[in-house]
């Protein structure tokens, strides 16, 4: 067999075998990763399908059929990511609030990457983008230290819960937090947020700050799972304009993420916009959104970008919200 045929044949073989896997419903690891790339596979299939002819030539019966497959699993990767797309019809309408309008308000999260030890670089970031609300995630004591000593003159309401296993918390906010709770849904050892907050306006909303541990060896995507099902059960039942934000170890097109937003009637300001990738931060072509603002219907969006590197593994992401007061009144 020919070195390049063999090539076209693994490649090919890789991108139907990560295509079929998470149509299996199961929490097991290895199988909820392949949820993660769609993009990359779909872009993988495509390639293969443009190249696999010129390079071969006329295709064998069998080669027609693996050229078949990759088609189908281009068509189905596709599926699953349209809708992230530019030019996909908006979940989340634009905002015409001028910046100054009372209830508009800018949320910034980040993972800052525990062992980093850099908290300059973010620091500036979040001098630039000027936010309302910052939620940190993987914030040990180091990084709650550095973050509050820098930040409290600016943001005065905060809530910290350091942790050395990679789920420790930080939030500041400019804008009154009302009775800020650190809460464990699934597990004494992964902590999340639940906080109201008094816009300039005088409205409150409520305001969830996530970080629900990812599929990894040794570890399924059940509490993942829970938790954040646990959380949009949570806000669909008490009605209230409502914000989801954090790194939530998962995409925004995987069966997961689609029961969480289901359960809490919430909307996805990414769809349309762009699929704003945040991991890996070293790796552009290979990235993926792992962290999010989800939010009930009571809002609009003015703006949303993903900020630059800060020597994190995941870059910043910033979303400018408006809370619609004819909606929510």
């Amino acid at each position: 067999m020919p070195a390049l045929a063999l090539v076209f044949y693994l490649i090919a073989g890789v991108v139907v075998a990560a295509t079929v896997l998470p149509i299996w419903q199961t929490s097991l690891w290895w199988v909820r990763l392949c949820d993660f790339p769609r993009y990359q596979i779909a872009i993988l299939a495509l390639t293969v399908l443009i190249l696999m002819p010129l390079a071969l030539g006329p295709l064998t019966a069998a080669e027609l059929a693996l050229f078949v497959a990759v088609a189908l699993a281009a068509l189905w990767q596709i599926s699953w990511i349209w809708r992230y797309l530019p030019g996909a019809p908006l979940e989340v309408p634009n905002s015409k609030a001028g910046p100054s309008a009372p209830d508009r308000f800018a949320l910034l999260t980040t993972n800052v990457f525990q062992d980093c030890r850099d908290a300059g670089a973010l620091l500036q970031i979040i001098s630039d983008a000027d936010p309302d609300l910052i939620l940190a995630v993987e914030t040990d004591e180091w990084w709650c230290s550095r973050l509050s000593q820098a930040l409290q003159s600016r943001y005065p309401y905060g809530v910290t819960y350091p942790l050395s296993n990679g789920y420790g918390m930080a939030m500041f906010s400019r804008l009154e937090l009302l009775e800020p709770t650190i809460r464990f849904l699934v597990d004494e050892a992964i902590p999340s947020i639940k906080t109201g907050v008094r816009l300039r306006s005088g409205a409150v909303i409520d305001l969830y700050g996530l970080h629900p541990q990812p599929p990894a060896p040794l570890q399924d995507s059940t509490e993942r799972d829970v938790e954040l099902v646990l959380v949009g059960v949570e806000i669909k039942s008490t009605g209230r304009p409502s914000v989801a934000l954090g790194d939530l170890n998962d995409v925004a097109w995987s069966p997961t993420t689609a029961e969480f937003a289901g359960a809490g009637d919430l909307r996805d300001p990414r769809r349309g916009r762009g699929f704003f990738n945040t991991y890996p931060a070293r790796l552009p072509g290979l990235r993926y959104p792992l962290d999010y603002v989800f939010h009930t219907r009571h809002f609009s969006i003015s703006k949303m970008r993903v900020l630059p590197k800060t020597g994190s593994d995941h870059l910043p992401l910033i979303a400018v919200l408006v809370l619609d007061q004819s909606d929510h009144g």
